[in-house]
């Protein structure tokens, strides 16, 4: 387990955590996690037990323990990063998720192989299904698709690009909606 340990990042890791139980969090799902907890874990152990939860977040390790299957409850991975503010970074697409037994830990790896980028320029990881987001820092978002797009993962082709974000594929749709009405006013035009 490696001695370093930066406690800003940690505060910031449990600030977010914070305002994603006020904001993000359906309070009866939390509820059920939290009764079990306060079952399973004695009054004395409960904080040292949410410590290390914390601590292999905060050093990248994947909370499967022995008998467990993340993978299996359907929820959305995420790194033990923080995320990084919008202003100062762009989202990522990549081609590879569960469904290739893809974890934050293999994605920051990959990343870690083919460049020379630090941990802190990276921040959030989303794992789906097919698909992964990693928010990185704009400074290295090129190095990235660079280093990575095209090479070879698990005998499939990368894909690396920019992710498009929902409001983007909006516009795309009206774009394209756009132009097939007028694709057809022509086509109406010219048979008058």
């Amino acid at each position: 387990m490696s001695a370093y340990f930066d406690k800003e990042k940690v505060q910031k890791v449990i600030a977010c955590a914070v305002d994603n139980i006020i904001s993000e969090v359906d309070p009866r799902q939390l509820d059920n996690y939290y009764r079990l907890f306060k079952k399973e874990v004695s009054l004395f152990h409960r904080s040292k037990v949410a410590a290390y939860l914390l601590m292999l977040c905060d050093q990248g390790k994947d909370l499967r323990f022995a008998g467990t299957d993340a993978r299996s409850s359907g929820a959305v991975a995420r790194s033990s990063g923080f995320a990084l503010a919008e202003e100062e970074s762009k989202r990522l697409f990549f081609n590879i998720g569960r469904s290739r037994r893809v974890f934050p830990r293999e994605i920051l790896g990959l990343i870690n192989a083919k460049t020379a980028i630090k941990r802190e320029d990276i921040g959030a990881i989303r794992i789906f299904d097919n698909y992964s987001f990693v928010q990185v820092r704009d400074s290295v978002t090129e190095k990235i698709i660079s280093a990575l797009h095209g090479t070879v993962f698990r005998g499939k082709p990368l894909v690396v690009n920019y992710a498009k974000s929902r409001k983007d594929e909006n516009e795309d749709e009206l774009d394209k909606a756009a132009s097939s009405e007028q694709r057809q006013h022509d086509a109406e035009e010219e048979d008058i």
